[in-house]
């Protein structure tokens, strides 16, 4: 009899299975890979620092909120280990900036101060943490400057603005005679002052490049870095012809500021802002009867303008990208609710940090105007490199600084007969222009 092979019971098991299994028809495709679920996504908060001044830090923030439950974002600033709320915004938010100037209090000039952002939910659990990243606010600038004094041009010369790209790309304008030809610009190269645009009666420069500067006044001027350019109309047969009506039929202008050449912003004699928008101008609508002496801005969507009236109130112009509107008014007799005449010059590092000139200065603070200096003569001009170098011109001769501290009386020159009209500031310069008995002045200030 033949030997029967015995095999253990789990393999019998093991190979009785695999015979069903091929008996019903056996298939050696390997099963379908399942793909991971796709890892989760989480909330993100990306903080930057935009701006600096003396007493505030400007925080822009980026968020990318996909949890529904997120529900609102926090930022908060950091000294000495005391963390402060500094703002509180919806759950999604892109491109914000925040200004902390610690509610209009201020925050500490030359201080190091650290920000960072909380994503929390609806249950109040924070979910997410920013980055955190650091600022120092400005310090003190110094009073100290050394002066030099130009005189420009012949009988009858005037400047009435000055704006440069720094301190060795100047321009002046107004109407400067020299050797029988009238200048309405006048440039300064870093060296000396030379002839630039040959047509006068220009009242106010302003431009975004030395290869993009305008001028106006009796005319509208640019100039593309070769050559001036008459914009609003051209001469023929020694009239001039309108290039665009709009533009010609509201000279003279008195101001000028925009963020380009697509979107400059003309203020007239006769109460009127003009815009360009690179082709063609037209009227934003102000009914009023203001002669526009300045405009300033800090973006398309916020732009402020001042216009002072013989007969009656002067007005500050608020623009906030949609419709312009009077937000002051300015009276000879002052009070809680009006401002003192005349407001004659706007300027401001960001919107939070907004200043007036006139008889007195005035800063805007949490959006109440608080009256900041008052120095009895009369200031046409306020311009500055930043919040902690500010000049106010004006009247017999006088200038005014401001270095993140107090206000002082700079005293240039002891000539008080001389006007100064426009006031052009880099950090370690300054550039004032005046006249007196028609004569043209600009006193270049240096600090060292």
């Amino acid at each position: 009899m033949g030997s029967k092979i015995k095999f253990p019971f789990k393999f019998s098991l093991v190979l009785l299975i695999l015979t069903l299994l091929c008996g019903a028809g056996c298939d050696t495709t390997e099963p379908p890979i399942i793909p991971p679920p796709p890892p989760m996504q989480k909330d993100s908060i990306v903080i930057n620092i935009a701006d600096v001044t003396h007493r505030s830090v400007s925080v822009s923030l980026q968020s990318a909120v996909v949890s529904p439950q997120s529900k609102t974002v926090k930022l908060f600033r950091e000294l000495s280990g005391t963390n402060n709320l500094v703002a509180e915004l919806p759950g999604v938010i892109t491109d914000t900036t925040i200004i902390d100037d610690d509610n209009g209090a201020g925050l500490l000039l030359d201080t190091t101060y650290s920000y960072y952002a909380i994503s929390i939910d609806s249950t109040g659990s924070a979910k997410d943490t920013s980055n955190t990243v650091t600022a120092r606010t400005l310090a003190p600038t110094t009073h100290n400057y050394t002066w030099t004094e130009y005189t420009i041009g012949e009988w009858q010369s005037a400047l009435y603005d000055v704006w440069g790209t720094d301190e060795n790309n100047v321009w002046a304008c107004g109407g400067v005679k020299i050797n029988d030809t009238t200048y309405g610009v006048i440039k300064w190269n870093g060296t000396e002052w030379l002839g630039d645009k040959k047509v006068g009666g220009q009242y106010t420069v302003y431009g975004f490049s030395e290869n993009d500067v305008w001028s106006a006044g009796e005319s509208v001027n640019y100039f593309d870095g070769l050559e001036w350019k008459q914009v609003d109309a051209k001469k023929v047969n020694n009239q001039f012809i309108p290039l665009d009506t709009v533009l010609f039929e509201n000279r003279p202008y008195t101001s000028a500021w925009g963020t380009s050449s697509s979107n400059l912003y003309l203020g007239n004699e006769w109460g009127k802002i003009i815009h360009w928008d690179g082709q063609k101008a037209t009227d934003v609508g102000i009914q009023g009867e203001d002669r526009i002496n300045d405009i300033w801005g800090f973006s398309e969507n916020e732009i402020f303008a001042v216009g002072t009236n013989l007969n009656d109130r002067d007005h500050l112009y608020y623009f906030n990208g949609i419709n312009w509107q009077i937000i002051k008014e300015a009276d000879t007799f002052p009070n809680e609710e009006l401002l003192a005449k005349p407001l004659l010059s706007v300027y401001g590092k960001n919107p939070k940090e907004v200043y007036l000139a006139g008889r007195r200065i005035y800063r805007k603070t949490n959006n109440e105007w608080l009256e900041v200096g008052n120095f009895s003569t009369i200031h046409k001009k306020i311009r500055g490199s930043n919040s902690n170098n500010i000049f106010v011109v004006g009247n017999q001769a006088t200038v005014y600084h401001y270095n993140g501290v107090n206000w002082l009386n700079l005293e240039p020159t002891s000539n008080t007969n001389i006007g100064f009209y426009g006031v052009f500031v880099t950090d370690n310069k300054v550039f004032i222009v005046g006249d007196n008995n028609s004569t043209a002045f600009i006193y270049k200030g240096e600090n060292f």
